[in-house]
């Protein structure tokens, strides 16, 4: 965590703990962003990666709509996301 001097004025120290907050969630969420796309991850990571971000889970249904968007925010085929829904279905 990032600590800057305080300035004694309790609302601009409070302000600008919140703006570095705010940096590093969107330094963090740009990172997710990468790494949902990464060509060196496995698809189940991409996924897993793309449920946290949504904050969903990917759906049971093989023709589920939602599956399309999924592919395309994870640079996969929707073949490999139905992969993945299948492997999850096994494991069960």
């Amino acid at each position: 965590m990032i600590m800057l001097p305080t300035s004694g004025d309790y609302a601009s120290d409070l302000r600008a703990q919140i703006e570095r907050r705010r940096l590093e969630a969107e330094q963090l969420r740009q990172q997710a962003l990468l790494d949902q796309r990464a060509f060196d991850s496995p698809p189940d990571a991409r996924v897993r990666v793309w449920e946290r971000l949504h904050q969903l889970r990917l759906p049971k249904d093989p023709l589920h709509a939602v599956l399309n968007q999924v592919a395309a925010q994870t640079g996969l085929a929707l073949s490999d996301v139905q992969e993945v829904q299948r492997q999850r279905a096994l494991a069960r």
